[in-house]
């Protein structure tokens, strides 16, 4: 049972990865507004050039930071919750079916 789980949780991840390469991912604010994720260029050179939430956890951690990964399904679409507390990093990733009218 314990390798059926492993086996779940890497084929999703994978799924999620999948879609991210052919989805637009932008920030979500508190208030629902969207923007480019590329607006997490001002933070610093390391933010530039990001695509996808996942390209932001795998460059923080590289370079060595905690990052803290809550992946959530909804119906729009995936929501990715990244923290890096060493950078004061917390955003909401989401996709841009989230800023799109009803």
């Amino acid at each position: 049972m314990k390798h059926v789980n492993r086996f779940i949780a890497v084929v999703s991840l994978a799924v999620l990865a999948g879609a991210a390469a052919s989805t637009d991912w932008v920030l979500m604010g508190r208030h629902g507004e969207c923007a480019p994720l590329s607006s997490l260029a001002r933070k610093g050179p390391e933010f530039r050039g990001l695509q996808t939430p996942y390209d932001l956890i795998d460059r923080m951690r590289a370079a060595g930071h905690q990052v803290d990964v809550k992946e959530h399904t909804t119906p729009k679409g995936p929501m990715v919750e990244v923290h890096v507390p060493a950078k004061e990093i917390a955003v909401m990733v989401v996709t841009a079916e989230f800023c799109k009218a009803p």
